[in-house]
């Protein structure tokens, strides 16, 4: 069997809303990888948060490679080590920190393993039920970290319109430094305009030696549509939104709640007839 490479989104997609992985699913993924085929975590989540919730499912191989941050970095489980990294200039940073304060918006960074952010609230604890990450408070979210950063997140529990409103600002002054676009209606990612989920599949399917035309991609939000475009065959999720839905080769019937996902395994990896499997 020729080797091909699933990358997967984790929440929404390979997570159900518990954020847990279910049995059946974590099943067919490892019959999937002991097959010889290569498996990828690709999350907008940080390093720590995607290496915590893989041990936990189980689905933490000694050769696994892990996109974090939406692309801004390419992990080597084996090596312990980046394969590729870009950060976010921290005179840009501290200007868009400085415009999502004009909007009364939390917005947050990363160090190394935690959240930093200027105050607690119920943004901080929403983020936090959903990664487990602790988190630091600090007046210098940019001096605390002490380097430039992977990404800044902006969260609003209210709706979109004042991430909206941020995002627009955002991208006429520095679109052609960053990216800003949704995770999911509660998160404003912003990252390096040259990463994204898209350009790290192609640098790992680069990295591995594998054409970009075996990999499967699987996705739900808008910071998955870059990934889903850039792979051989794109598989959104039931639970994702028509704008994403449209950048797909196949629809699963079922959600991320009921093992969606695992009909894409099914189908692509472990089915001598893909065809037999009626994703839509």
């Amino acid at each position: 069997m020729s080797e091909k490479i699933l990358f997967t989104d984790m929440d929404g997609t390979l997570l159900t809303s518990q954020k847990t992985v279910s049995q059946p699913l974590a099943g067919l993924i490892s019959q999937m990888i002991a097959s010889g085929h290569r498996f990828v975590l690709s999350s907008g989540r940080t390093l720590t948060s995607i290496l915590s919730c893989a041990q936990k499912a189980g689905l933490l191989y000694p050769d696994t490679l892990i996109i974090a941050v939406n692309g801004n970095l390419v992990y080597d489980c084996k090596s312990r080590r980046a394969l590729m990294e870009k950060t976010v200039p921290e005179p840009v940073c501290r200007d868009i920190i400085e415009m999502a304060r004009g909007y009364g918006l939390h917005i947050q960074s990363y160090d190394e393993s935690r959240v930093v952010c200027e105050k607690a609230g119920p943004e901080l604890s929403f983020y936090q039920k959903s990664t487990g990450l602790e988190a630091v408070l600090t007046d210098d979210i940019m001096g605390c970290i002490g380097r430039a950063p992977h990404k800044l997140l902006a969260i609003d529990l209210n709706g979109r319109d004042r991430l909206l409103a941020l995002q627009q600002d955002i991208l006429s002054r520095y679109g052609d430094i960053v990216t800003a676009i949704f995770s999911c209606d509660q998160y404003l990612e912003v990252f390096d305009k040259t990463a994204g989920k898209g350009n790290a599949l192609r640098f790992v399917c680069r990295h591995l030696g594998i054409p970009v035309s075996r990999s499967v991609a699987a996705g739900d939000a808008e910071n998955d549509i870059s990934m889903l475009d850039a792979a051989g065959t794109a598989v959104a999720m039931a639970n994702a939104p028509e704008e994403v839905k449209a950048h797909a080769d196949f629809v699963t019937r079922q959600d991320n709640d009921h093992d969606g996902l695992g009909e894409a395994v099914r189908a692509f990896f472990l089915s001598p007839d893909p065809g037999q499997y009626s994703l839509r």
